[in-house]
Protein backbone atom coordinates (compact mmCIF):
# COMPACT_ATOMS: atom_id res chain seq x y z
CA UNK A 1 0.00 0.00 0.00
CA UNK A 2 1.54 3.35 -1.15
CA UNK A 3 1.59 6.65 0.68
CA UNK A 4 -1.68 8.41 -0.27
CA UNK A 5 -3.24 5.18 -0.65
CA UNK A 6 -3.11 5.21 3.07
CA UNK A 7 -4.49 8.85 3.00
CA UNK A 8 -7.19 7.73 0.81
CA UNK A 9 -8.78 5.72 3.73
CA UNK A 10 -8.31 8.36 6.37
CA UNK A 11 -12.42 9.43 6.19
CA UNK A 12 -12.74 5.47 7.76
CA UNK A 13 -10.23 5.02 9.84
CA UNK A 14 -10.25 8.12 11.45
CA UNK A 15 -12.96 9.07 14.38
CA UNK A 16 -13.90 12.63 15.34
CA UNK A 17 -16.29 14.01 18.40
CA UNK A 18 -17.00 17.24 18.72
CA UNK A 19 -14.12 18.51 16.32
CA UNK A 20 -11.42 16.96 17.88
CA UNK A 21 -9.96 13.23 16.42
CA UNK A 22 -10.18 10.49 19.31
CA UNK A 23 -8.99 7.79 17.17
CA UNK A 24 -6.96 7.86 13.67
CA UNK A 25 -3.45 6.41 12.71
CA UNK A 26 -0.47 7.21 13.64
CA UNK A 27 3.31 6.04 13.86
CA UNK A 28 4.28 4.25 17.37
CA UNK A 29 7.37 1.89 18.51
CA UNK A 30 6.58 0.25 21.78
CA UNK A 31 9.83 -1.28 23.97
CA UNK A 32 9.14 -3.58 27.17
CA UNK A 33 12.21 -3.53 29.17
CA UNK A 34 13.44 -5.25 32.48
CA UNK A 35 15.53 -3.51 35.18
CA UNK A 36 13.71 0.00 35.27
CA UNK A 37 14.42 0.15 38.96
CA UNK A 38 18.00 0.31 38.55
CA UNK A 39 20.28 3.78 38.35
CA UNK A 40 22.08 2.50 34.69
CA UNK A 41 18.43 1.25 33.14
CA UNK A 42 17.07 5.00 34.53
CA UNK A 43 20.05 6.52 33.17
CA UNK A 44 19.43 4.63 29.41
CA UNK A 45 15.53 5.53 29.92
CA UNK A 46 16.46 9.06 30.77
CA UNK A 47 18.72 9.12 27.56
CA UNK A 48 16.00 7.56 25.16
CA UNK A 49 13.20 10.50 26.42
CA UNK A 50 15.48 13.88 25.76
CA UNK A 51 16.72 12.42 22.57
CA UNK A 52 12.71 12.14 21.89
CA UNK A 53 12.71 15.58 22.56
CA UNK A 54 15.35 16.83 20.95
CA UNK A 55 14.32 16.06 17.61
CA UNK A 56 10.26 16.38 18.26
CA UNK A 57 10.61 19.11 21.64
CA UNK A 58 9.32 22.27 19.00
CA UNK A 59 6.17 19.88 19.34
CA UNK A 60 5.32 19.09 22.33
CA UNK A 61 3.12 21.06 24.73
CA UNK A 62 2.32 19.79 28.12
CA UNK A 63 3.04 16.94 30.24
CA UNK A 64 1.75 15.33 33.18
CA UNK A 65 3.04 15.80 36.74
CA UNK A 66 4.51 12.56 37.94
CA UNK A 67 2.93 12.76 41.00
CA UNK A 68 -0.30 14.28 40.61
CA UNK A 69 -1.06 13.33 36.79
CA UNK A 70 -2.41 16.64 36.11
CA UNK A 71 -1.51 18.69 32.84
CA UNK A 72 1.24 20.66 33.41
CA UNK A 73 2.34 22.86 30.14
CA UNK A 74 5.95 22.09 29.25
CA UNK A 75 7.00 25.80 30.74
CA UNK A 76 5.62 25.52 33.91
CA UNK A 77 8.50 25.26 36.85
CA UNK A 78 6.35 23.07 38.64
CA UNK A 79 7.01 20.28 36.17
CA UNK A 80 10.01 18.73 36.84
CA UNK A 81 12.44 18.08 34.26
CA UNK A 82 12.54 13.98 34.04
CA UNK A 83 16.26 13.61 34.73
CA UNK A 84 16.19 15.83 37.75
CA UNK A 85 12.90 13.90 38.77
CA UNK A 86 14.50 10.58 38.14
CA UNK A 87 17.53 11.17 40.32
CA UNK A 88 15.01 11.88 43.57
CA UNK A 89 13.73 8.66 43.53
CA UNK A 90 14.59 5.28 45.26
CA UNK A 91 14.63 1.83 43.66
CA UNK A 92 11.15 1.18 45.09
CA UNK A 93 9.71 4.23 43.71
CA UNK A 94 7.91 3.97 40.01
CA UNK A 95 8.88 6.28 37.08
CA UNK A 96 5.29 7.28 34.99
CA UNK A 97 5.98 9.77 32.28
CA UNK A 98 4.10 11.77 29.53
CA UNK A 99 4.53 14.57 27.27
CA UNK A 100 2.32 15.50 24.63
CA UNK A 101 1.67 17.64 21.31
CA UNK A 102 -2.03 17.61 21.84
CA UNK A 103 -4.40 20.94 22.64
CA UNK A 104 -5.91 18.49 25.58
CA UNK A 105 -5.96 15.50 26.92
CA UNK A 106 -9.07 14.43 25.17
CA UNK A 107 -7.72 14.40 21.57
CA UNK A 108 -4.93 12.36 20.01
CA UNK A 109 -1.52 13.60 19.93
CA UNK A 110 0.70 13.23 16.81
CA UNK A 111 3.74 13.46 19.07
CA UNK A 112 3.87 12.20 22.02
CA UNK A 113 6.30 9.53 24.12
CA UNK A 114 4.75 7.58 27.63
CA UNK A 115 6.93 5.22 30.00
CA UNK A 116 6.25 3.39 32.93
CA UNK A 117 8.78 1.11 34.68
CA UNK A 118 9.06 -1.71 37.31
CA UNK A 119 9.42 -1.17 41.22
CA UNK A 120 12.76 -2.82 42.86
CA UNK A 121 10.16 -5.10 44.95
CA UNK A 122 7.39 -5.93 42.48
CA UNK A 123 8.37 -9.66 40.52
CA UNK A 124 7.86 -10.48 36.91
CA UNK A 125 6.84 -6.62 35.74
CA UNK A 126 8.23 -5.12 32.90
CA UNK A 127 9.28 -1.63 32.42
CA UNK A 128 7.72 -0.05 29.23
CA UNK A 129 8.50 3.07 27.14
CA UNK A 130 6.29 3.96 23.68
CA UNK A 131 6.49 7.35 21.51
CA UNK A 132 4.13 7.72 18.40
CA UNK A 133 4.53 10.60 15.75
CA UNK A 134 2.59 11.51 13.02
CA UNK A 135 1.99 8.64 10.27
CA UNK A 136 3.41 10.32 7.60
CA UNK A 137 6.78 10.18 9.12
CA UNK A 138 6.96 6.65 7.87
CA UNK A 139 6.60 7.53 4.03
CA UNK A 140 8.76 10.54 4.13
CA UNK A 141 12.11 9.18 3.47
CA UNK A 142 14.09 11.47 5.95
CA UNK A 143 11.04 11.79 8.17
CA UNK A 144 11.73 7.96 8.35
CA UNK A 145 15.26 7.75 8.91
CA UNK A 146 15.26 10.43 11.54
CA UNK A 147 12.45 8.02 13.06
CA UNK A 148 14.58 4.93 12.74
CA UNK A 149 17.46 6.21 14.75
CA UNK A 150 15.44 7.00 17.72
CA UNK A 151 14.17 3.56 17.65
CA UNK A 152 17.98 2.46 17.05
CA UNK A 153 18.27 4.71 19.79
CA UNK A 154 16.09 3.25 22.63
CA UNK A 155 16.92 -0.35 21.44
CA UNK A 156 20.55 0.02 21.81
CA UNK A 157 19.95 1.68 25.38
CA UNK A 158 17.21 -0.01 26.88
CA UNK A 159 18.11 -3.29 25.87
CA UNK A 160 14.41 -4.48 25.12
CA UNK A 161 13.04 -8.34 25.63
CA UNK A 162 10.74 -7.46 22.94
CA UNK A 163 8.86 -4.32 21.05
CA UNK A 164 7.38 -3.22 17.65
CA UNK A 165 7.09 -0.36 15.62
CA UNK A 166 4.51 0.59 12.98
CA UNK A 167 1.22 2.34 11.99
CA UNK A 168 -1.04 1.62 14.80
CA UNK A 169 -4.48 2.50 15.79
CA UNK A 170 -3.86 5.60 18.54
CA UNK A 171 -6.22 7.31 20.87
CA UNK A 172 -5.84 9.93 23.54
CA UNK A 173 -4.41 9.28 26.64
CA UNK A 174 -6.90 8.13 28.33
CA UNK A 175 -8.09 5.21 26.03
CA UNK A 176 -10.69 3.55 27.95
CA UNK A 177 -13.67 5.12 26.67
CA UNK A 178 -12.17 4.72 22.92
CA UNK A 179 -11.79 1.08 22.89
CA UNK A 180 -14.81 -0.12 20.84
CA UNK A 181 -13.64 2.79 18.01
CA UNK A 182 -10.45 0.73 17.93
CA UNK A 183 -11.80 -2.53 17.94
CA UNK A 184 -14.22 -1.66 15.02
CA UNK A 185 -11.52 -0.09 12.88
CA UNK A 186 -9.36 -3.46 13.54
CA UNK A 187 -12.37 -5.18 12.17
CA UNK A 188 -11.15 -3.46 8.93
CA UNK A 189 -7.43 -3.64 8.54
CA UNK A 190 -5.72 -6.85 9.23
CA UNK A 191 -1.94 -5.08 9.27
CA UNK A 192 -2.53 -2.48 11.56
CA UNK A 193 -1.17 -2.97 15.11
CA UNK A 194 -3.73 -2.75 18.40
CA UNK A 195 -1.84 -1.75 21.61
CA UNK A 196 -3.69 -3.54 24.21
CA UNK A 197 -4.79 -3.07 27.98
CA UNK A 198 -3.01 -6.09 28.72
CA UNK A 199 0.48 -5.64 27.23
CA UNK A 200 2.41 -4.43 29.70
CA UNK A 201 0.97 -7.45 32.54
CA UNK A 202 1.44 -9.95 30.02
CA UNK A 203 5.08 -8.69 28.04
CA UNK A 204 7.23 -11.09 30.27
CA UNK A 205 5.27 -13.98 29.12
CA UNK A 206 6.77 -12.89 25.11
CA UNK A 207 5.46 -10.37 22.62
CA UNK A 208 2.04 -10.28 21.54
CA UNK A 209 2.18 -10.01 17.77
CA UNK A 210 4.31 -8.59 14.88
CA UNK A 211 4.18 -5.41 13.52
CA UNK A 212 6.29 -3.61 10.85
CA UNK A 213 9.31 -3.53 12.69
CA UNK A 214 9.91 -6.51 15.28
CA UNK A 215 12.22 -6.77 18.03
CA UNK A 216 13.27 -9.71 19.67
CA UNK A 217 15.78 -9.65 22.09
CA UNK A 218 18.96 -11.84 22.24
CA UNK A 219 17.68 -13.38 25.59
CA UNK A 220 14.20 -13.62 23.87
CA UNK A 221 15.49 -15.68 20.83
CA UNK A 222 17.07 -18.40 23.58
CA UNK A 223 13.49 -19.71 23.50
CA UNK A 224 14.65 -20.79 20.20
CA UNK A 225 17.97 -22.32 20.79
CA UNK A 226 19.98 -18.28 21.13
CA UNK A 227 20.63 -15.34 18.96
CA UNK A 228 22.05 -16.95 15.82
CA UNK A 229 19.73 -20.04 16.11
CA UNK A 230 16.80 -17.81 15.76
CA UNK A 231 18.89 -15.47 13.45
CA UNK A 232 19.25 -18.69 10.92
CA UNK A 233 15.51 -19.91 11.75
CA UNK A 234 14.05 -16.67 10.31
CA UNK A 235 16.50 -16.68 7.27
CA UNK A 236 15.37 -20.11 6.33
CA UNK A 237 11.80 -18.60 6.07
CA UNK A 238 12.79 -15.99 3.75
CA UNK A 239 12.48 -13.08 6.54
CA UNK A 240 14.11 -9.80 6.63
CA UNK A 241 16.34 -9.44 9.59
CA UNK A 242 18.96 -6.83 10.96
CA UNK A 243 21.19 -6.93 14.35
CA UNK A 244 20.50 -3.72 16.60
CA UNK A 245 22.32 -3.91 19.77
CA UNK A 246 21.53 -7.19 21.90
CA UNK A 247 18.08 -7.70 19.46
CA UNK A 248 17.41 -8.52 16.28
CA UNK A 249 14.73 -6.75 13.96
CA UNK A 250 12.38 -8.57 12.14
CA UNK A 251 11.66 -6.12 9.22
CA UNK A 252 7.86 -7.24 7.46
CA UNK A 253 8.35 -4.58 4.68
CA UNK A 254 9.82 -1.32 3.01
CA UNK A 255 7.42 0.67 4.64
CA UNK A 256 4.67 -0.03 7.12
CA UNK A 257 0.83 -0.78 5.79
CA UNK A 258 -2.34 -1.12 7.33
CA UNK A 259 -3.36 -3.90 4.95
CA UNK A 260 -7.74 -3.77 4.71
CA UNK A 261 -8.95 -6.73 5.09
CA UNK A 262 -10.48 -6.93 1.70
CA UNK A 263 -6.93 -7.27 0.52
CA UNK A 264 -4.61 -10.73 0.71
CA UNK A 265 -2.09 -9.92 3.40
CA UNK A 266 1.45 -8.58 2.72
CA UNK A 267 3.41 -11.84 2.24
CA UNK A 268 6.08 -9.72 4.64
CA UNK A 269 4.01 -9.47 7.36
CA UNK A 270 2.60 -13.13 6.79
CA UNK A 271 6.42 -14.38 7.14
CA UNK A 272 7.30 -12.12 10.12
CA UNK A 273 3.96 -13.79 11.93
CA UNK A 274 5.73 -17.28 11.05
CA UNK A 275 9.14 -16.28 12.29
CA UNK A 276 7.59 -15.29 15.67
CA UNK A 277 4.81 -17.35 15.83
CA UNK A 278 6.89 -19.35 18.75
CA UNK A 279 7.85 -17.09 20.55
CA UNK A 280 4.45 -15.44 20.73
CA UNK A 281 2.53 -15.25 24.14
CA UNK A 282 0.01 -17.73 23.69
CA UNK A 283 -1.85 -16.71 26.73
CA UNK A 284 -2.87 -13.21 25.91
CA UNK A 285 -5.58 -11.81 28.80
CA UNK A 286 -7.78 -9.54 26.69
CA UNK A 287 -6.68 -5.98 24.62
CA UNK A 288 -9.88 -4.51 25.88
CA UNK A 289 -11.75 -3.59 29.21
CA UNK A 290 -15.23 -4.03 29.97
CA UNK A 291 -17.69 -2.30 27.95
CA UNK A 292 -19.88 0.44 29.10
CA UNK A 293 -22.42 1.26 27.31
CA UNK A 294 -22.70 -2.25 25.66
CA UNK A 295 -20.45 -1.07 23.10
CA UNK A 296 -18.15 -4.39 21.45
CA UNK A 297 -14.72 -4.23 22.26
CA UNK A 298 -11.96 -6.65 22.50
CA UNK A 299 -12.33 -9.71 24.68
CA UNK A 300 -9.86 -12.32 25.79
CA UNK A 301 -11.74 -14.17 22.51
CA UNK A 302 -11.42 -11.65 20.26
CA UNK A 303 -8.33 -10.52 21.35
CA UNK A 304 -6.98 -14.24 20.33
CA UNK A 305 -8.69 -14.38 17.16
CA UNK A 306 -6.68 -10.72 16.49
CA UNK A 307 -3.59 -11.98 17.66
CA UNK A 308 -3.37 -15.14 15.18
CA UNK A 309 -5.26 -12.66 12.08
CA UNK A 310 -2.30 -14.24 10.04
CA UNK A 311 -1.37 -17.38 11.21
CA UNK A 312 -4.82 -18.74 8.88
CA UNK A 313 -6.79 -17.20 6.41
CA UNK A 314 -10.12 -16.13 7.37
CA UNK A 315 -9.40 -15.97 11.33
CA UNK A 316 -9.56 -12.36 11.51
CA UNK A 317 -11.88 -10.51 11.20
CA UNK A 318 -14.54 -13.90 12.12
CA UNK A 319 -17.39 -14.25 9.86
CA UNK A 320 -19.44 -13.13 12.56
CA UNK A 321 -18.95 -11.91 15.92
CA UNK A 322 -21.97 -13.55 17.11
CA UNK A 323 -21.82 -16.35 19.39
CA UNK A 324 -17.88 -16.63 19.82
CA UNK A 325 -18.49 -16.34 23.83
CA UNK A 326 -15.18 -14.70 25.97
CA UNK A 327 -12.93 -17.17 26.11
CA UNK A 328 -10.48 -18.06 23.40
CA UNK A 329 -11.79 -20.54 20.48
CA UNK A 330 -9.94 -24.46 20.48
CA UNK A 331 -11.82 -28.12 20.51
CA UNK A 332 -10.58 -30.87 22.73
CA UNK A 333 -7.49 -32.75 20.80
CA UNK A 334 -8.86 -36.56 19.44
CA UNK A 335 -5.27 -37.95 20.43
CA UNK A 336 -2.66 -37.30 22.77
CA UNK A 337 0.39 -35.23 21.11
CA UNK A 338 3.59 -34.39 22.80
CA UNK A 339 5.97 -32.67 21.41
CA UNK A 340 9.60 -31.85 22.37
CA UNK A 341 11.83 -28.76 22.33
CA UNK A 342 13.00 -28.67 18.48
CA UNK A 343 10.59 -30.78 17.20
CA UNK A 344 8.52 -29.66 14.07
CA UNK A 345 4.60 -29.56 14.87
CA UNK A 346 2.00 -31.17 12.68
CA UNK A 347 -0.98 -29.95 14.13
CA UNK A 348 -2.86 -26.71 14.44
CA UNK A 349 -3.37 -25.68 18.20
CA UNK A 350 -2.51 -24.49 21.26
CA UNK A 351 0.58 -26.06 23.31
CA UNK A 352 0.99 -26.19 27.14
CA UNK A 353 4.37 -27.67 29.43
CA UNK A 354 3.41 -30.64 30.71
CA UNK A 355 3.17 -28.41 34.36
CA UNK A 356 1.79 -25.74 33.49
CA UNK A 357 -2.03 -24.65 33.85
CA UNK A 358 -2.88 -22.81 30.98
CA UNK A 359 -1.73 -23.34 27.57
CA UNK A 360 1.35 -20.88 26.65
CA UNK A 361 1.49 -21.35 22.85
CA UNK A 362 -0.10 -21.47 19.23
CA UNK A 363 2.05 -23.55 17.02
CA UNK A 364 0.93 -24.11 13.30
CA UNK A 365 2.25 -26.79 11.19
CA UNK A 366 6.13 -26.97 10.78
CA UNK A 367 6.57 -24.33 13.76
CA UNK A 368 9.57 -25.47 15.79
CA UNK A 369 8.62 -26.14 19.63
CA UNK A 370 10.68 -23.83 21.88
CA UNK A 371 12.97 -24.28 24.75
CA UNK A 372 11.02 -22.85 28.34
CA UNK A 373 13.36 -20.23 29.64
CA UNK A 374 13.88 -19.63 33.27
CA UNK A 375 14.38 -15.72 34.79
CA UNK A 376 15.01 -14.30 38.19
CA UNK A 377 12.64 -11.64 39.46
CA UNK A 378 13.58 -8.89 37.23
CA UNK A 379 14.03 -10.60 33.95
CA UNK A 380 17.75 -12.04 34.74
CA UNK A 381 18.42 -14.56 32.30
CA UNK A 382 18.89 -17.70 33.76
CA UNK A 383 18.54 -20.21 31.72
CA UNK A 384 16.92 -22.66 28.77
CA UNK A 385 15.61 -25.90 29.31
CA UNK A 386 14.26 -28.69 26.87
CA UNK A 387 10.79 -29.24 27.38
CA UNK A 388 7.95 -31.29 26.37
CA UNK A 389 4.67 -29.48 25.07
CA UNK A 390 1.57 -31.35 25.13
CA UNK A 391 -1.45 -30.18 23.00
CA UNK A 392 -4.35 -28.82 24.87
CA UNK A 393 -6.48 -27.99 22.05
CA UNK A 394 -7.05 -28.02 18.52
CA UNK A 395 -7.66 -24.99 16.12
Amino acid sequence: MKPDQTEDLVHDFQYVEDDRIVMTVGLVATFFFWGGHTQEKRRALVHCVEAFQEQYGSELRWGCDPESWKTKKLNDPKLPKLRDYVASLDEDDCIEWHLSSSNHREEVAEFSITCMTERGWQEDQMSWLTFQLPRHHAFESDLRQEFELLLSTCVEKLDPLHGQAGLAAVTPLLEVPYEGDVFDVATRYRTLYVEGAADLLCAAHGPKSINWLTIVGDVLAERMGGQQAYENYCRTLGVDTTRLGKTLVIRAGAVPEISPVSEAPPAGYVRANTALRPLRDGAYDSMGGGSIHGEVRFNRCTSDLWIRRLDAPDTWPPLSFAGLGKEPLGQSPSKNVKLKTGDRCEIHGRYKYSDAEAPELVLLPDDVAPFRLRYGAHGQFVGREAVTWELVATL
